[in-house]
Protein backbone atom coordinates (compact mmCIF):
# COMPACT_ATOMS: atom_id res chain seq x y z
CA UNK A 1 0.00 0.00 0.00
CA UNK A 2 1.27 3.87 -0.68
CA UNK A 3 3.11 5.20 1.79
CA UNK A 4 2.46 9.40 1.73
CA UNK A 5 5.83 9.59 1.48
CA UNK A 6 5.89 8.72 -2.14
CA UNK A 7 2.34 9.69 -3.27
CA UNK A 8 2.27 12.32 -5.70
CA UNK A 9 -0.93 13.66 -7.07
CA UNK A 10 1.06 15.46 -9.83
CA UNK A 11 2.79 12.07 -10.35
CA UNK A 12 -0.51 10.78 -10.94
CA UNK A 13 -1.57 12.99 -13.04
CA UNK A 14 1.63 12.74 -15.19
CA UNK A 15 0.94 8.89 -15.56
CA UNK A 16 -2.67 9.44 -16.47
CA UNK A 17 -1.95 11.81 -18.73
CA UNK A 18 0.18 8.60 -20.73
CA UNK A 19 -2.53 6.16 -20.28
CA UNK A 20 -4.98 8.70 -21.78
CA UNK A 21 -3.06 9.30 -24.65
CA UNK A 22 -4.62 8.57 -28.02
CA UNK A 23 -8.54 8.97 -26.30
CA UNK A 24 -10.37 11.14 -28.81
CA UNK A 25 -13.62 13.70 -28.10
CA UNK A 26 -16.39 11.16 -28.18
CA UNK A 27 -14.68 8.02 -26.84
CA UNK A 28 -11.72 9.21 -23.83
CA UNK A 29 -9.66 6.39 -23.09
CA UNK A 30 -9.68 5.87 -19.69
CA UNK A 31 -13.24 6.68 -19.29
CA UNK A 32 -14.02 4.14 -22.13
CA UNK A 33 -11.88 1.37 -20.27
CA UNK A 34 -14.62 -1.19 -20.12
CA UNK A 35 -15.10 -3.93 -17.48
CA UNK A 36 -13.62 -6.54 -19.55
CA UNK A 37 -10.26 -5.11 -18.36
CA UNK A 38 -11.69 -5.23 -14.52
CA UNK A 39 -10.20 -7.34 -11.49
CA UNK A 40 -14.00 -6.93 -10.63
CA UNK A 41 -15.94 -8.15 -13.61
CA UNK A 42 -16.09 -11.75 -11.61
CA UNK A 43 -17.44 -10.29 -8.27
CA UNK A 44 -20.53 -7.90 -10.04
CA UNK A 45 -22.29 -10.81 -8.67
CA UNK A 46 -21.76 -10.15 -5.21
CA UNK A 47 -21.95 -6.62 -4.61
CA UNK A 48 -25.60 -6.85 -3.53
CA UNK A 49 -24.59 -8.49 -0.81
CA UNK A 50 -21.78 -6.71 -0.13
CA UNK A 51 -23.91 -3.74 0.27
CA UNK A 52 -25.99 -5.67 3.45
CA UNK A 53 -22.58 -5.96 5.51
CA UNK A 54 -22.82 -3.71 8.81
CA UNK A 55 -19.78 -3.53 11.08
CA UNK A 56 -20.40 -5.32 14.19
CA UNK A 57 -18.23 -3.14 16.36
CA UNK A 58 -15.71 -5.90 17.32
CA UNK A 59 -14.62 -7.51 13.63
CA UNK A 60 -15.58 -4.58 11.44
CA UNK A 61 -15.91 -1.16 12.12
CA UNK A 62 -16.38 1.80 10.45
CA UNK A 63 -12.95 3.48 8.96
CA UNK A 64 -14.51 6.59 8.93
CA UNK A 65 -15.29 7.90 12.26
CA UNK A 66 -18.47 10.21 12.15
CA UNK A 67 -17.55 13.56 14.43
CA UNK A 68 -20.69 16.56 15.47
CA UNK A 69 -20.51 17.61 11.31
CA UNK A 70 -22.20 14.27 10.35
CA UNK A 71 -25.92 13.67 10.18
CA UNK A 72 -28.73 11.31 9.72
CA UNK A 73 -29.36 10.62 6.22
CA UNK A 74 -31.54 12.95 4.96
CA UNK A 75 -35.32 11.77 4.82
CA UNK A 76 -37.02 12.35 1.40
CA UNK A 77 -37.44 15.57 0.37
CA UNK A 78 -35.19 17.04 2.43
CA UNK A 79 -32.05 18.99 1.35
CA UNK A 80 -28.90 18.33 3.46
CA UNK A 81 -26.56 20.28 4.34
CA UNK A 82 -23.46 21.01 2.02
CA UNK A 83 -19.78 21.82 3.56
CA UNK A 84 -18.98 23.98 0.20
CA UNK A 85 -15.77 23.87 1.49
CA UNK A 86 -14.93 20.45 1.74
CA UNK A 87 -13.33 20.19 -1.15
CA UNK A 88 -11.00 22.38 -2.25
CA UNK A 89 -8.42 20.12 -2.56
CA UNK A 90 -10.17 19.32 -5.68
CA UNK A 91 -8.45 20.56 -9.66
CA UNK A 92 -10.23 23.88 -10.98
CA UNK A 93 -11.08 21.59 -13.87
CA UNK A 94 -13.52 20.08 -11.81
CA UNK A 95 -15.98 22.59 -11.61
CA UNK A 96 -19.28 20.65 -9.84
CA UNK A 97 -18.46 17.93 -7.55
CA UNK A 98 -21.02 16.33 -4.78
CA UNK A 99 -19.36 13.85 -2.26
CA UNK A 100 -20.80 12.35 0.63
CA UNK A 101 -19.14 9.81 3.19
CA UNK A 102 -21.00 7.55 5.14
CA UNK A 103 -19.97 6.06 8.39
CA UNK A 104 -21.75 3.85 11.27
CA UNK A 105 -22.02 5.15 14.52
CA UNK A 106 -23.59 2.73 17.23
CA UNK A 107 -25.34 0.85 14.36
CA UNK A 108 -26.72 4.33 13.20
CA UNK A 109 -25.83 5.33 9.87
CA UNK A 110 -24.55 8.74 9.31
CA UNK A 111 -23.36 10.99 6.30
CA UNK A 112 -21.53 14.30 5.95
CA UNK A 113 -22.48 15.89 2.53
CA UNK A 114 -19.02 17.89 0.87
CA UNK A 115 -19.54 20.12 -2.11
CA UNK A 116 -18.74 22.34 -4.68
CA UNK A 117 -20.85 24.45 -6.47
CA UNK A 118 -22.85 20.90 -5.34
CA UNK A 119 -26.59 22.52 -6.44
CA UNK A 120 -25.65 24.17 -9.62
CA UNK A 121 -27.81 22.83 -12.16
CA UNK A 122 -26.26 22.16 -15.56
CA UNK A 123 -25.89 19.20 -18.22
CA UNK A 124 -24.57 15.91 -16.56
CA UNK A 125 -25.06 14.11 -20.35
CA UNK A 126 -24.96 10.57 -19.93
CA UNK A 127 -24.65 10.62 -16.26
CA UNK A 128 -28.30 11.02 -15.99
CA UNK A 129 -29.51 7.88 -17.29
CA UNK A 130 -29.25 5.90 -14.08
CA UNK A 131 -32.51 8.23 -13.13
CA UNK A 132 -35.20 6.74 -15.41
CA UNK A 133 -33.69 3.41 -14.74
CA UNK A 134 -34.32 4.07 -11.22
CA UNK A 135 -37.55 5.35 -11.42
CA UNK A 136 -38.62 2.73 -13.41
CA UNK A 137 -37.99 0.04 -10.04
CA UNK A 138 -39.76 2.67 -8.26
CA UNK A 139 -42.84 2.66 -10.11
CA UNK A 140 -42.63 -1.29 -10.63
CA UNK A 141 -42.63 -1.86 -6.88
CA UNK A 142 -44.71 0.62 -5.99
CA UNK A 143 -47.09 -0.96 -8.44
CA UNK A 144 -46.69 -4.66 -8.24
CA UNK A 145 -44.48 -5.28 -5.14
CA UNK A 146 -44.37 -9.00 -5.84
CA UNK A 147 -42.60 -8.33 -9.18
CA UNK A 148 -38.84 -8.39 -9.13
CA UNK A 149 -36.77 -6.60 -12.14
CA UNK A 150 -35.18 -9.45 -12.72
CA UNK A 151 -38.35 -10.93 -13.92
CA UNK A 152 -40.10 -8.12 -15.90
CA UNK A 153 -39.68 -7.51 -19.81
CA UNK A 154 -40.33 -4.86 -21.99
CA UNK A 155 -42.21 -5.64 -24.42
CA UNK A 156 -43.48 -2.88 -27.87
CA UNK A 157 -42.50 -2.51 -31.20
CA UNK A 158 -39.37 -1.28 -31.71
CA UNK A 159 -37.91 1.64 -34.53
CA UNK A 160 -37.72 -1.01 -37.66
CA UNK A 161 -41.49 -2.34 -36.66
CA UNK A 162 -40.21 -5.54 -35.07
CA UNK A 163 -41.76 -6.77 -31.85
CA UNK A 164 -39.58 -7.17 -29.00
CA UNK A 165 -40.02 -8.81 -25.51
CA UNK A 166 -36.61 -8.41 -23.65
CA UNK A 167 -35.37 -9.07 -20.41
CA UNK A 168 -35.63 -5.38 -18.49
CA UNK A 169 -31.48 -6.19 -16.94
CA UNK A 170 -30.36 -6.49 -20.46
CA UNK A 171 -31.25 -3.72 -21.36
CA UNK A 172 -30.68 -1.71 -18.57
CA UNK A 173 -26.78 -3.34 -18.88
CA UNK A 174 -26.88 -2.11 -22.29
CA UNK A 175 -27.55 1.56 -20.71
CA UNK A 176 -24.50 1.30 -18.41
CA UNK A 177 -22.02 -0.92 -20.51
CA UNK A 178 -22.42 0.76 -23.84
CA UNK A 179 -22.29 -2.87 -25.18
CA UNK A 180 -24.85 -2.53 -28.15
CA UNK A 181 -26.27 -6.05 -27.21
CA UNK A 182 -29.65 -4.82 -28.46
CA UNK A 183 -29.52 -1.60 -28.66
CA UNK A 184 -27.43 2.16 -28.14
CA UNK A 185 -27.69 3.07 -24.55
CA UNK A 186 -28.94 6.96 -25.51
CA UNK A 187 -32.03 5.27 -27.04
CA UNK A 188 -32.79 2.72 -24.56
CA UNK A 189 -32.52 5.59 -21.79
CA UNK A 190 -34.90 7.61 -23.65
CA UNK A 191 -37.13 4.53 -23.97
CA UNK A 192 -36.83 4.34 -20.29
CA UNK A 193 -37.99 7.92 -19.75
CA UNK A 194 -41.39 6.80 -22.14
CA UNK A 195 -43.31 5.17 -19.08
CA UNK A 196 -43.73 8.82 -17.41
CA UNK A 197 -45.32 11.84 -18.61
CA UNK A 198 -42.15 14.26 -18.50
CA UNK A 199 -43.39 16.33 -16.30
CA UNK A 200 -44.26 13.27 -13.49
CA UNK A 201 -40.68 12.35 -14.10
CA UNK A 202 -39.56 15.27 -13.24
CA UNK A 203 -41.59 16.08 -10.03
CA UNK A 204 -40.84 12.70 -8.77
CA UNK A 205 -36.79 13.71 -8.51
CA UNK A 206 -37.05 16.69 -6.80
CA UNK A 207 -39.81 14.93 -4.29
CA UNK A 208 -36.99 12.64 -3.56
CA UNK A 209 -34.05 15.14 -3.92
CA UNK A 210 -35.36 18.96 -2.71
CA UNK A 211 -34.18 20.55 -5.48
CA UNK A 212 -36.96 21.92 -6.70
CA UNK A 213 -34.92 24.01 -9.52
CA UNK A 214 -34.03 21.29 -11.44
CA UNK A 215 -35.14 20.31 -15.02
CA UNK A 216 -35.41 16.75 -15.88
CA UNK A 217 -37.33 16.64 -19.89
CA UNK A 218 -34.25 15.94 -21.72
CA UNK A 219 -33.46 13.22 -23.55
CA UNK A 220 -30.29 11.85 -25.10
CA UNK A 221 -29.85 12.69 -28.78
CA UNK A 222 -31.45 9.38 -29.63
CA UNK A 223 -35.51 8.52 -30.50
CA UNK A 224 -36.57 5.73 -27.99
CA UNK A 225 -35.76 2.21 -29.00
CA UNK A 226 -39.77 1.31 -28.12
CA UNK A 227 -41.54 4.60 -28.20
CA UNK A 228 -44.75 3.21 -26.34
CA UNK A 229 -43.04 0.32 -24.15
CA UNK A 230 -44.99 -2.02 -22.12
CA UNK A 231 -43.28 -3.49 -18.50
CA UNK A 232 -44.38 -7.18 -18.52
CA UNK A 233 -44.26 -9.58 -14.72
CA UNK A 234 -43.76 -12.66 -15.01
CA UNK A 235 -44.49 -13.42 -11.85
CA UNK A 236 -48.03 -11.65 -11.66
CA UNK A 237 -47.72 -12.52 -15.53
CA UNK A 238 -49.60 -8.95 -15.56
CA UNK A 239 -48.47 -5.71 -17.83
CA UNK A 240 -47.63 -3.38 -15.12
CA UNK A 241 -46.58 -0.36 -16.25
CA UNK A 242 -47.34 1.30 -19.84
CA UNK A 243 -46.04 4.32 -22.03
CA UNK A 244 -47.21 7.63 -21.33
CA UNK A 245 -49.68 7.97 -24.15
CA UNK A 246 -48.90 11.10 -25.24
CA UNK A 247 -46.13 11.89 -27.19
CA UNK A 248 -43.23 13.30 -25.12
CA UNK A 249 -42.33 16.59 -25.13
CA UNK A 250 -38.57 16.63 -24.91
CA UNK A 251 -36.58 19.61 -23.00
CA UNK A 252 -33.49 19.37 -21.05
CA UNK A 253 -32.01 17.52 -18.11
CA UNK A 254 -30.45 20.63 -15.99
CA UNK A 255 -29.93 18.92 -12.58
CA UNK A 256 -27.08 18.79 -9.81
CA UNK A 257 -24.14 16.91 -9.08
CA UNK A 258 -26.03 16.38 -5.53
CA UNK A 259 -28.96 15.06 -7.23
CA UNK A 260 -26.83 12.39 -8.72
CA UNK A 261 -25.46 12.02 -5.46
CA UNK A 262 -28.00 11.36 -3.51
CA UNK A 263 -29.79 9.13 -6.04
CA UNK A 264 -27.01 7.08 -6.60
CA UNK A 265 -26.12 7.00 -2.59
CA UNK A 266 -29.80 5.90 -2.11
CA UNK A 267 -29.35 2.57 -4.22
CA UNK A 268 -26.21 1.90 -3.29
CA UNK A 269 -26.73 2.56 0.85
CA UNK A 270 -30.65 1.13 1.05
CA UNK A 271 -29.98 -1.46 3.72
CA UNK A 272 -28.30 1.20 5.14
CA UNK A 273 -30.59 4.71 5.54
CA UNK A 274 -34.43 4.53 7.52
CA UNK A 275 -37.22 3.72 5.78
CA UNK A 276 -38.47 7.29 5.32
CA UNK A 277 -34.99 8.33 3.43
CA UNK A 278 -35.17 4.92 0.89
CA UNK A 279 -36.94 5.45 -2.42
CA UNK A 280 -40.26 5.00 -2.60
CA UNK A 281 -41.68 1.99 -3.28
CA UNK A 282 -38.52 0.28 -4.09
CA UNK A 283 -37.92 -3.60 -2.77
CA UNK A 284 -34.45 -4.29 -2.38
CA UNK A 285 -34.86 -7.72 -4.94
CA UNK A 286 -35.28 -4.90 -7.41
CA UNK A 287 -32.53 -2.89 -6.48
CA UNK A 288 -30.02 -5.61 -7.18
CA UNK A 289 -30.34 -5.93 -10.52
CA UNK A 290 -29.54 -2.04 -10.79
CA UNK A 291 -26.47 -2.62 -8.48
CA UNK A 292 -25.38 -5.54 -10.98
CA UNK A 293 -25.99 -3.28 -13.79
CA UNK A 294 -24.25 -0.39 -12.92
CA UNK A 295 -21.37 -2.73 -11.82
CA UNK A 296 -20.79 -2.93 -15.55
CA UNK A 297 -19.61 1.44 -16.22
CA UNK A 298 -17.17 1.43 -18.76
CA UNK A 299 -15.55 4.11 -16.81
CA UNK A 300 -12.83 1.99 -14.52
CA UNK A 301 -11.27 5.30 -12.56
CA UNK A 302 -11.92 3.92 -8.97
CA UNK A 303 -10.07 0.16 -10.22
CA UNK A 304 -7.30 2.90 -11.46
CA UNK A 305 -7.08 4.59 -8.30
CA UNK A 306 -7.05 1.18 -6.36
CA UNK A 307 -4.57 -0.07 -8.15
CA UNK A 308 -2.29 3.18 -8.56
CA UNK A 309 -2.71 3.60 -4.50
CA UNK A 310 -1.54 0.05 -3.92
CA UNK A 311 -4.71 -1.37 -2.68
CA UNK A 312 -5.94 -4.07 -4.76
CA UNK A 313 -4.92 -6.78 -2.84
CA UNK A 314 -5.30 -5.44 0.48
CA UNK A 315 -8.58 -4.31 0.81
CA UNK A 316 -12.04 -6.91 0.26
CA UNK A 317 -15.81 -7.41 -0.13
CA UNK A 318 -15.10 -3.97 -2.44
CA UNK A 319 -17.98 -2.51 -4.10
CA UNK A 320 -17.65 0.10 -7.37
CA UNK A 321 -21.12 0.98 -9.01
CA UNK A 322 -20.84 4.41 -11.18
CA UNK A 323 -22.15 5.74 -14.54
CA UNK A 324 -20.21 7.85 -16.71
CA UNK A 325 -21.06 10.97 -18.74
CA UNK A 326 -19.28 12.88 -21.81
CA UNK A 327 -19.71 15.03 -24.45
CA UNK A 328 -18.57 18.30 -26.06
CA UNK A 329 -20.51 21.19 -25.83
CA UNK A 330 -21.25 23.67 -28.06
CA UNK A 331 -23.55 26.11 -25.64
CA UNK A 332 -20.48 26.44 -22.97
CA UNK A 333 -17.43 25.88 -25.94
CA UNK A 334 -15.56 22.85 -23.66
CA UNK A 335 -15.58 19.40 -23.44
CA UNK A 336 -16.85 17.88 -20.24
CA UNK A 337 -16.42 14.87 -18.74
CA UNK A 338 -18.91 13.10 -15.84
CA UNK A 339 -18.35 10.59 -13.20
CA UNK A 340 -21.24 9.29 -10.43
CA UNK A 341 -20.15 6.76 -8.43
CA UNK A 342 -20.80 4.76 -4.96
CA UNK A 343 -18.21 2.98 -3.75
CA UNK A 344 -17.50 0.27 -0.15
CA UNK A 345 -14.54 -1.72 0.71
CA UNK A 346 -12.96 -3.29 3.99
CA UNK A 347 -9.86 -2.48 5.26
CA UNK A 348 -8.27 -5.06 6.96
CA UNK A 349 -6.11 -4.30 10.25
CA UNK A 350 -2.18 -5.36 8.37
CA UNK A 351 -0.26 -4.65 11.22
CA UNK A 352 -2.24 -6.02 14.02
CA UNK A 353 -4.62 -9.33 13.28
CA UNK A 354 -6.18 -8.78 16.56
CA UNK A 355 -7.74 -5.18 15.24
CA UNK A 356 -10.73 -4.94 13.65
CA UNK A 357 -10.83 -4.31 9.70
CA UNK A 358 -12.64 -1.13 8.83
CA UNK A 359 -15.70 -0.55 6.23
CA UNK A 360 -15.32 2.35 4.47
CA UNK A 361 -17.84 3.74 1.89
CA UNK A 362 -18.82 7.25 -0.01
CA UNK A 363 -20.37 8.10 -2.85
CA UNK A 364 -19.57 10.98 -5.40
CA UNK A 365 -20.73 12.69 -8.44
CA UNK A 366 -18.21 15.26 -10.67
CA UNK A 367 -18.34 16.93 -13.64
CA UNK A 368 -15.14 18.38 -15.01
CA UNK A 369 -14.72 20.90 -18.07
CA UNK A 370 -11.71 21.57 -20.25
CA UNK A 371 -11.10 24.10 -22.97
CA UNK A 372 -7.83 24.78 -24.68
CA UNK A 373 -7.22 27.73 -27.06
CA UNK A 374 -6.86 27.22 -30.15
CA UNK A 375 -9.52 24.26 -29.42
CA UNK A 376 -8.11 21.05 -29.86
CA UNK A 377 -11.48 18.95 -28.58
CA UNK A 378 -8.58 15.48 -28.85
CA UNK A 379 -6.48 17.05 -26.50
CA UNK A 380 -9.28 18.55 -24.10
CA UNK A 381 -10.43 15.00 -24.09
CA UNK A 382 -7.26 13.20 -23.23
CA UNK A 383 -6.18 15.91 -20.30
CA UNK A 384 -9.81 15.98 -18.54
CA UNK A 385 -9.41 11.91 -19.19
CA UNK A 386 -6.36 12.61 -16.96
CA UNK A 387 -7.61 14.95 -14.35
CA UNK A 388 -10.72 12.48 -13.69
CA UNK A 389 -8.48 9.68 -13.26
CA UNK A 390 -6.51 11.74 -11.31
CA UNK A 391 -8.88 13.50 -8.67
CA UNK A 392 -11.18 10.11 -8.15
CA UNK A 393 -7.42 8.77 -7.21
CA UNK A 394 -7.17 11.75 -4.79
CA UNK A 395 -10.68 11.37 -3.19
CA UNK A 396 -10.04 7.39 -2.80
CA UNK A 397 -6.89 7.88 -1.29
CA UNK A 398 -8.15 10.46 1.60
CA UNK A 399 -11.42 8.28 1.87
CA UNK A 400 -8.79 5.07 2.88
CA UNK A 401 -6.12 7.72 4.90
CA UNK A 402 -9.52 9.12 7.06
CA UNK A 403 -8.58 12.30 5.13
CA UNK A 404 -11.76 13.11 3.69
CA UNK A 405 -13.65 14.63 6.25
Amino acid sequence: MISLDNYSKDNVYQKSLQAADQGVEDNPKLLYLGIDNSSYKQQIKDYPSRLTQKPDGKHLVSGIKADQTFSPYPILGQLPEIDQQGLEFLHQDIKEACVCVGSFEDQEFKVKWLGRNALSNDEFWSGTKIIPIINLVSRLNSKSPKDDLDKCTIRGTDQAGNQRDIPVCDLITDVISYDYNTASSNCLGAMLKRFAPQMDLENWLKQITGNDSLIFRGRYGEKPFIEYPQLFGSTTKSIILTADPEPPQWESNTISAYDLNRMISMVGWHNYIPEACQLPGVKWDSLESIIRAMGNDPARLIDLAIKELGLLNVIDSTVIISKLGNGVTSIRNRTEAVYVALVKLVKPSLDDALKPAKLITFSMALRGAKVLEPRDCNREAVELDARIATEVTEILRRAVMGELV
